[in-house]
């Protein structure tokens, strides 16, 4: 699992994480940012690089190797 989980007392739910993940691993619900697929990360890390607050946390290590062609 690469997503180590969101920081909740950080994070201010603007969706950032959510909307830039390749993979879908995060939903909204009542406005609400959560973890909805940790398997699927692929540790891009653009979900931390958009985050505002650092809140979202991630393990480096990829448990998946990236698509072809992907760079990251």
């Amino acid at each position: 699992m690469a997503v180590q989980g969101i920081d909740y007392e950080k994070c201010v739910d603007c969706g950032k994480c959510y909307d830039i993940c390749p993979d879908d691993v995060f939903g909204m619900f009542c406005g609400k940012v959560y973890v909805r697929d940790p398997m699927g990360c692929q540790s891009c890390a653009l979900c931390a690089m958009v985050c505002p607050s650092g809140a979202c946390h991630i393990n480096v290590v990829r448990p998946k190797p990236l698509p072809a062609g992907r760079r990251v």
